[in-house]
């Protein structure tokens, strides 16, 4: 928002208009006599030509924005803006998603499991304000790829380059999730919350979800199991990073909904199931009521003059107008 200290000198921007049609349009006013140096050396008075009435103009041009500048200058413009100060920490949530082939499950059509997880959890970052949120995904392996922060757009940018299968075709759920409570475990959050987006499977890696689940209370941390996918045969849709040959299929039995369940241990853990991008929707905002906190804001007012940045400007144009009147112009007065 802009913001003038005198905003008087902005009247004087009306009357430009005015002085320009005056001293170069008004017939009444009478003419100039030019007195070039080339007088003085014994050429005649120049005819009218192009060449000196470009520069004519050129140097009337550099004359008033030169003036306009000033003016705008001594009105004194600042830029307003209002900076959100948080006062409490947030809620520090650590996602974990899973990149195995079978959430390449194309039950949530047009989208297959995969797809419509980083969807919802794109929406649901948009929501955040003060809350750092890390990412963790696993295959075959768990890596974090997100630490915790606050730079949603950073988290955005790295969400949306995930793809199935780049951690392999393996299913390590307990790793992935004690590699993200290991990272939530020195959070300084008001709460910390993990949120795992799994069809359920677990072939691989050295930890056992039971066994990384039940740290997750003495740790302090909330977890919340979301089990995507439906029962039965459901068409399959895979593209190998490596290779890029993408596979079609059936994949039948690929969601356990039930092992879920048995892993989840209230009140700490909470289980829900998602066969709808519009129930994972629900069940985000579910999430979002449950643990997110009242943040206490205080908004902070800054004020950033700018008259410096237009009074370079301003004798910049002026020095133009005094270079093309004596030097190419070469006037005496």
């Amino acid at each position: 928002m802009w913001t003038f200290s005198d905003p008087a000198y902005l009247l004087l921007l009306l009357t430009i208009p005015f002085l320009v049609f005056f001293r170069h349009f008004w017939k009444g006013r009478g003419s100039r006599l030019v007195l070039p140096l080339t007088l003085w050396e014994g050429q005649r008075f120049a005819t009218k030509n192009p060449y000196l009435s470009f520069l004519n103009f050129l140097s009337a041009s550099f004359f008033w924005l030169s003036l306009t500048l000033i003016l705008f200058a001594l009105a004194g413009p600042s830029l307003t803006r209002q900076k959100k100060i948080f006062l409490n920490s947030g809620t520090d949530v650590m996602i974990v998603l899973d990149e195995s082939p079978s959430m390449g499950a194309r039950d949530f059509p047009p989208q297959s499991r995969f797809e419509a997880a980083k969807v919802v959890i794109e929406r649901f970052i948009k929501s955040l304000q003060n809350d750092p949120v890390g990412l963790v995904t696993f295959g075959q392996d768990a890596v974090l790829n997100v630490p915790l922060t606050t730079d949603y757009r950073f988290f955005q940018t790295d969400l949306r380059k995930r793809k199935l299968m780049e951690l392999g075709d393996g299913t390590a759920l307990g790793m992935g999730i004690a590699v993200a409570a290991e990272h939530l475990r020195t959070a300084n959050g008001q709460n910390k919350v993990m949120i795992v987006l799994t069809d359920g499977d677990n072939n691989a890696g050295e930890i056992q979800p039971g066994t990384a689940v039940g740290l997750l209370p003495s740790l302090g941390i909330h977890y919340y199991l979301v089990g995507i996918g439906t029962p039965g045969k459901v068409p399959l849709e895979v593209t190998d990073p490596t290779s890029g040959l993408t596979y079609f299929g059936t994949l039948e039995g690929g969601f356990h909904e039930n092992y879920l369940k048995s892993l989840a241990n209230p009140p700490y853990g909470v289980y829900f199931s998602a066969n709808s991008s519009g129930s994972l929707d629900s069940i985000f905002q579910s999430i979002d009521s449950r643990e997110m906190v009242a943040h206490r804001v205080k908004l902070q007012v800054l004020n950033v003059p700018l008259y410096q940045d237009f009074v370079p400007l301003a004798l910049g144009f002026l020095t133009l107008f005094l270079l093309v009147r004596k030097v190419f112009l070469k006037e005496l007065l």
